[in-house]
């Protein structure tokens, strides 16, 4: 695969790890990532359990991370 990849993540770590495994198998030479914060301290455990997922990237990759440390929506955030 030679096109860039951008992968939008929140607090789905089983989801994650799904999708996560199919861009680790195309191996893109860019990878964008993005990552919205949690809403509470309930949410905090999986948004950290899913950025960790989105740290094991290990293949030649030119990566870059925005991870948001608070909750912005799906409107903010994405754009």
């Amino acid at each position: 695969m030679k096109s860039p990849v951008a992968l939008l993540a929140y607090n789905r770590p089983d989801l994650t790890t799904r999708v996560f495994g199919a861009i680790r198998e195309a191996q893109p030479p860019r990878l964008l990532v993005v990552a919205d914060g949690p809403r509470d301290g309930a949410d905090a455990e999986k948004c950290d359990a899913t950025r960790a997922i989105l740290e094991r990237i290990d293949w030649p990759c030119d990566v870059s991370r925005n991870y948001s440390e608070s909750n912005l929506g799906c409107r903010k955030r994405v754009s």
